[in-house]
């Protein structure tokens, strides 16, 4: 009888261990998991879509934040630390990225030096008015004359999902094969929404909408409409009294309804410009970032391209 005991006692030790020891393995992989960390939210979105369920993708700047204004917290740092990756655009178009390198080991995979970007050059005249800036110092975008808005144009964001796809494989290579499907699963929806735009623009009675803020250079490029802007690159920037008065000519010249503001970005001279001028405002995303009430409702950067889209073919005009 103690024997037999004895022996029950032995195979619940037994069966205590194992349980004790899956559980442990249940929980080690999420101490130990793959993680990529990224700055603005298009990175964030194409980075999860690659990476899918094998990567833990974490955000620097959270919904709601303004990314022209973003600085790193001690807090972000000590979480880059323990990171394999940082995805960014780069100290061109994100300069405050520059100082990381020296301030934590973290990989860095820099984005922008593979894009075709959209320097103040090769925009139309209009763009080269003096915007007076509420935070100058801080936009060093600004001064090497390069939009930062790189994910409005759609040929970029296939290659900016190719280069992270291409990086997230040599860090992990035993997900290479799922990475790469995965981002040709977006490149082809990119390529969908680059034909919906191709045909939507493609007959518009107008060719210039008016917007807050400049933001969409490279969609300009792309389909070849002008989008006059109330501010500068940069979604703080403030206009003169001599670019209101341009703009009102402008405005009734060319007979605009609408006046085109980011949900992101509060404009108190996009509203009083709309209300003296008899304008509706409408939305139109930047995308840099999304608001919780977006995240809430699950709306992604694909579907707020989409909307974008009905948005100008409405302030063009379009058939």
């Amino acid at each position: 009888m103690k024997k037999a005991l004895l022996l029950i006692v032995i195979v619940l030790f037994v069966l205590f261990a194992v349980l004790v020891y899956q559980k442990s393995s249940d929980i080690s992989p999420a101490k130990q998991e793959h993680t990529v960390v990224t700055t603005i939210y298009p990175i964030y979105f194409m980075t999860k879509e690659i990476a899918g369920e094998h990567v833990n993708v974490k955000r620097l700047i959270k919904p709601g934040s303004e990314i022209h204004s973003f600085s790193p917290t001690p807090a972000n740092m000590v979480e880059l630390d323990k990171a394999d990756l940082l995805i960014t655009l780069g100290k061109e178009l994100e300069p405050w990225t520059g100082k990381l390198s020296a301030a934590t080991h973290v990989e860095i995979l820099s984005l922008g030096e593979g894009l075709d970007l959209v320097r103040n050059s090769e925009q139309s005249p209009e763009h080269h008015a003096e915007h007076k800036s509420e935070e100058g110092s801080g936009h060093q975008q600004h001064r090497a004359g390069i939009d930062p808005h790189v994910w409005l144009d759609i040929d970029n964001n296939r290659k900016i999902v190719g280069m992270i796809s291409r990086r997230l494989s040599v860090l992990y290579p035993e997900y290479s094969t799922q990475f790469e499907e995965n981002a040709l699963k977006m490149q082809a929806k990119s390529k969908t929404v680059q034909k919906a735009y191709e045909q939507g623009l493609k007959q518009c009675a107008k060719h210039t909408i008016l917007v807050a803020h400049d933001a969409f250079g490279y969609m300009e490029r792309a389909y070849g409409f002008e989008a006059e802007s109330i501010m500068g690159v940069f979604a703080n920037s403030r206009p003169d009294a001599a670019k209101i008065a341009e703009l009102t000519k402008m405005i009734k010249e060319k007979k605009l309804r609408y006046l085109f503001f980011d949900p992101m970005v509060s404009s108190k001279s996009a509203s009083q410009l709309a209300h003296d001028m008899n304008l509706t405002l409408e939305p139109l995303y930047t995308l840099g970032n999304i608001s919780l009430e977006n995240e809430k409702k699950d709306e992604n950067f694909l579907m707020l391209l989409y909307f974008n889209l009905k948005q100008l073919r409405k302030g063009l005009e379009c058939r």
